[in-house]
């Protein structure tokens, strides 16, 4: 996950550190056996079948188990590896506990277990963390405490409407005391009436802050009690600043349908590509249903072309799907089929 307007790192993106070692049983091996010819400069291993070279290779194998473990170890304490259990201390140091999703019950037969929100969502919480120490001025903060607000928040977008002075004419100008400055605005960060119904002035003013937010969810549109949880969070006395005024809006949802015919080499399994494709598309979809992520045609041509693909036919969409930052395309409808020429 990746908020939109927060350049957080993306932590799986990032090459592996120094501290995880790579391995190599052939490496190990050798470095064994040219320390035993240190040691036994006469001894003759001329034969893979010596017992001296099959206990070199029981070594090999053994250490490199032991560095393996090492390496997972290591994995365990870096936040961009970390799962389950390890990752639940990670949060602990940074004050931030895993969301539950639905609670235990203990009445039913057999007991249900608690559902808690995923390595992938609690882990982009605890990278906020830090950002989440300051009260909700960054756009880091705001996300933060958006996503504490709701374990349904998936994304969030940050905004703020724009202003700049304007000059008045001198006949204007003089009528008015020395220091007043005429404000408009210049961009209003979709504040629109509805947006801003029940608040006071009914325009956008300085100090107005804009959260969208798109959730889990259905096609990703956040319900009045999400946004209301959301909003209690961020008006809590030690998250808003004073001078802040904070509205909260769900993010437009373009839904689209998709359609694609493949057609295949002769002789391939064109049931299985089918599916290898749902699978894949499904994926993709599903990492670009996110505030701000078009839905291009090279990336939906890419997903599906699979290997033994010949060519695909891609009927609907037939353009790109631009998706500005307040929004997120979601497909409500997929359908892939094989070509008459293998059906």
């Amino acid at each position: 996950m990746s908020l939109t307007n927060f350049s957080a790192i993306d932590l799986s993106r990032l090459p592996a550190p120094n501290l995880i070692e790579s391995l190599s049983f052939e490496k190990i091996r050798a470095e064994i056996l040219d320390d035993f010819k240190t040691r036994f400069p006469d001894a003759e291993l001329n034969l893979i079948s010596d017992p001296v070279v099959k206990l070199v290779e029981s070594f090999a194998y053994r250490e490199l188990l032991l560095r393996q473990r090492i390496n997972d170890s290591a994995h365990g304490v870096l936040l961009a590896h970390a799962t389950s259990s390890e990752l639940d201390y990670l949060g602990n140091r940074f004050e931030v506990a895993r969301a539950v999703l639905e609670p235990a019950d203990n009445t039913q037969i057999p007991p249900k277990a608690a559902i808690y929100e995923s390595d992938e969502r609690y882990r982009e919480r605890i990278a906020l963390a830090l950002e989440g120490f300051s009260t909700a001025g960054p756009a880091g903060a705001y996300a933060f405490h958006a996503l504490k607000g709701s374990q349904y928040v998936k994304d969030v977008f940050v905004d703020a409407p724009e202003f700049a002075y304007v000059d008045l004419p001198e006949q204007v100008s003089s009528l008015l005391p020395p220091s007043a400055r005429l404000l408009v605005c210049t961009y209003d960060a979709g504040l629109t009436p509805e947006v801003l119904s029940g608040a006071e002035p009914s325009e956008p003013v300085p100090g107005d802050v804009v959260v969208t937010l798109l959730t889990s969810q259905g096609n990703g549109h956040a319900t009045t009690d999400i946004m209301e949880q959301v909003r209690t969070q961020l008006n809590k006395e030690n998250v808003r600043p004073l001078t802040d005024r904070v509205h909260i809006k769900s993010a437009d949802i373009i839904e689209f349908e998709l359609d694609a015919v493949l057609h295949i080499y002769p002789g391939m399994d064109g049931p299985a590509l089918v599916e290898e494709a749902k699978a894949s598309l499904a994926a993709w979809l599903a990492e670009h249903h996110k505030l701000g992520h078009d839905i291009s045609l090279s990336g939906l041509y890419a997903v599906l072309h699979r290997e033994g693909v010949q060519r695909v036919e891609l009927q609907v969409p037939q353009w790109d799907i631009a998706v500005q930052a307040h929004q997120a395309a979601f497909c409500s409808r997929a359908i892939i089929s094989l070509g008459e020429e293998h059906v």
